[in-house]
């Protein structure tokens, strides 16, 4: 069975004492190059050829930054350096879901494998040598790959466990609905578009488990992230009758204070949330070298002022009764006028009283 030690403090652990180390999400620590084990393991002069092979096998590339490295999620909050990088750390959803119901990683959990965790499921042996059309032979994938195939190590930890040590997550319930404000609106067909707007924020944005720490965390990011995509869209899209296009510098320009979807995956699962209520949505690619060499999805095609790719959007049938585009532009725009800076926090609440006789 595999040994794990907890890291804690800031203190220095040897490579001589230092037994492995596994992440909430069933990361390896103690080989992950963006930890502080591999930065000493690894000396100035191989790292060049050893970042690159990482990013040959997971598209992610290491680089060597002006801090230590990353001191792990075990490590308490308040034992972390000041830098802004652990900022990612404090707002892990299955690190803040594996805190609170005291488990050191999600193959504790009565609820493995969860839709929530971070844990991927994307670097297998099999599905790395899939992608790279190449077999990926034992010693690769230990240097390389393992550390990140999360699923894969949870899954060998939770067939060492009896039931015994195994636990039920703890049960949260903060969602609330949201109450249809009542008066009459200036234009009927503004009080469709805010129909609609109850329906999905009434909805579980597709989060299976939101009882749990991590669902809600994971229904939180993604509720941020829908409604700052509709304000995007509705107030700097290109509108066409009942088709909207936008294009990935306009996006970038306008997404704070939230981080938009960085690579083509993150996209389908918005648009296919936002197909189940009649918008549909598509990326159209403009650049062969739509993804920089840490692999986020570029902004701009490289050494242009083009942008790197668009969303098309249009809406069912339905939704083009009420226009829906123009609608939420006209929404839109006048909680710019009334609310001024407050605008947008009035749309995630919905609270649409400036729009009322």
């Amino acid at each position: 069975m595999l040994i794990f030690k907890k890291l804690l403090g800031l203190k220095q652990i040897s490579d001589e004492i230092m037994e492995q180390i596994i992440s909430r999400c069933g990361n390896l620590c103690s080989e992950c190059p963006w930890s502080i084990h591999m930065r000493k393991k690894i000396n100035k002069e191989n790292w060049e050829e050893f970042s690159n092979e990482i990013k040959k096998y997971t598209g992610f590339k290491p680089v060597k930054y002006e801090w230590e490295g990353c001191f792990g999620c075990l490590t308490p909050n308040g034992e972390l350096p000041k830098h802004p990088f652990y900022g990612f750390l404090k707002n892990c959803r299955t690190r803040k879901c594996g805190i609170y119901n005291e488990i050191d990683n999600c193959a504790y959990c009565g609820r493995f494998p969860c839709a929530n965790t971070v844990a991927r499921i994307d670097f297998t042996k099999e599905k790395i040598a899939e992608k790279l059309e190449s077999p990926i032979d034992d010693k690769t994938y230990e240097r390389y790959i393992r550390m990140f195939d999360s699923m894969t190590n949870l899954k060998k930890i939770r067939s060492e466990l009896d039931d015994s040590q195994i636990k039920n997550p703890k049960s949260v319930s903060e969602k609330t609905e949201i109450a249809e404000i009542k008066g009459e609106f200036k234009n009927k067909n503004h009080h469709k578009i805010y129909e609609k707007f109850i329906e999905i924020a009434n909805s579980n944005l597709g989060i299976k488990g939101i009882d749990t720490i991590a669902g809600y965390e994971h229904y939180l990011i993604r509720k941020d992230i829908v409604w700052r995509l509709f304000w995007i869209f509705g107030l700097y899209g290109k509108i066409n009758e009942n088709n909207l296009n936008i294009d990935s510098i306009t996006l970038y320009e306008n997404r704070k204070p939230i981080s938009l979807p960085s690579n083509e995956e993150q996209w389908k699962l918005y648009f296919n949330i936002l197909s189940k209520f009649g918008i549909f949505a598509e990326l159209e690619i403009k650049t062969d070298r739509l993804y920089t060499p840490g692999g986020y999805m570029r902004v701009k095609i490289p050494q242009t002022n083009k942008p790197a790719y668009m969303i098309k959007i249009k809406v069912n049938l339905n939704l083009q009764k009420y226009q829906f585009f123009k609608m939420l532009n006209e929404i839109l725009s006048e909680l710019q006028i009334k609310a001024g800076k407050r605008a947008f926090a009035k749309f995630r609440k919905l609270d649409f009283k400036y729009l009322l006789n």
